[in-house]
């Protein structure tokens, strides 16, 4: 549909859900529809909480690109918001990673604590919903038998509630991983890069060499060529090798974008723990190895 010149714009509506819009001398039939074949909008109840925008966004950016994409596997295509007194958590995973974020803040008028599916489209939703509000400004949430409400001012989201059973995300979190290595991660998240560009197009694995003081990022891409980087770290334990998708790394840094980076490995096989040194969010970020 062409633009209408500059000026007031007439809509008309015609008969046999026919509309007409007019401005100047442009003039445009549009077929419509019936206002009752329109869903009817569920009633909005009674805020349950009300959670600070910048600290819902915050938590969004930290664990929404861990999400799978799968549409078969239904209760994945979403994320885990948990609301407690004192305290918002959430969490998403495709099965081949967990990214959990939580943070130590005052959840308004909320009683008891409360878990709810957001579906991955409401999630882009709340998000910008979030953005478009001033850190501080609350942002209500509200449920009924089927749907969850996000609202802020005279915006609102509404979605339907994932039904399912997340996994026990707490039960895969690592326990006993004693192998540390701290790095820069702005110095990581730029070698990473780098190295990925031939990364192989399939896998994406690009291997980790941990030695005392060092680590080494190789990826060999096939005919594309290989890249080696190596880069200072603070390592103290054994030689170790272990690889990982490369993606899956980038996407962490590209949150954390200052500040040190912890790896807590527990051999080159068991899932790897990843988490910044930042005190306002508890942040673990789980990744589960590539085999060499």
């Amino acid at each position: 549909m062409r633009s209408l010149p500059d000026g007031e714009v007439r809509v008309r509506a015609l008969e046999n859900h026919w509309v007409q819009i007019g401005s100047g001398r442009s003039t445009f039939k549009l077929a419509a529809m019936a206002k009752d074949n329109f869903p009817a909008l569920p009633a909005v109840p009674p805020a349950l909480a009300e959670v600070r925008a910048g600290t819902l966004g915050g938590l969004i950016d930290r664990t929404a690109f861990a999400m799978s994409s799968e549409e078969s596997r239904y209760t994945l295509n979403g994320a885990l918001l948990v609301l407690r007194p004192g305290k918002i958590e959430m969490v998403a995973t495709d099965g081949s990673r967990l990214s959990l974020a939580g943070r130590e803040t005052e959840v308004a008028g909320l009683k008891n604590e409360e878990g709810m599916l957001v579906p991955r489209r409401a999630l882009g939703a709340v998000r910008r919903l979030a953005d478009a509000q001033e850190s501080d400004t609350p942002i209500k949430i509200a449920r009924d038998d089927s749907h969850l409400f996000f609202s802020a001012g005279d915006s609102i989201v509404i979605t339907r509630l994932l039904s399912g059973q997340f996994p026990n995300y707490e039960a895969v979190l690592p326990q006993s991983n004693s192998i540390l290595l701290t790095l820069d991660a702005a110095g990581f998240r730029e070698a990473l890069a780098r190295v990925s560009l031939l990364a192989p197009e399939q896998s994406h694995g690009v291997c980790l060499a941990l030695e005392r003081g060092q680590l080494t990022l190789s990826t060999a891409g096939g005919d594309a060529g290989e890249a080696v980087e190596s880069m200072d770290a603070a390592y103290t334990g054994e030689p170790l090798r272990v690889a990982f998708n490369c993606r899956f790394l980038l996407d962490f840094v590209g949150v954390v974008k200052s500040g040190q980076v912890e790896i807590a490995l527990k051999d080159n096989q068991s899932a790897a723990e990843l988490r910044p040194a930042e005190l306002e969010y508890k942040y673990r970020y789980v990744v589960i190895p590539m085999r060499l």
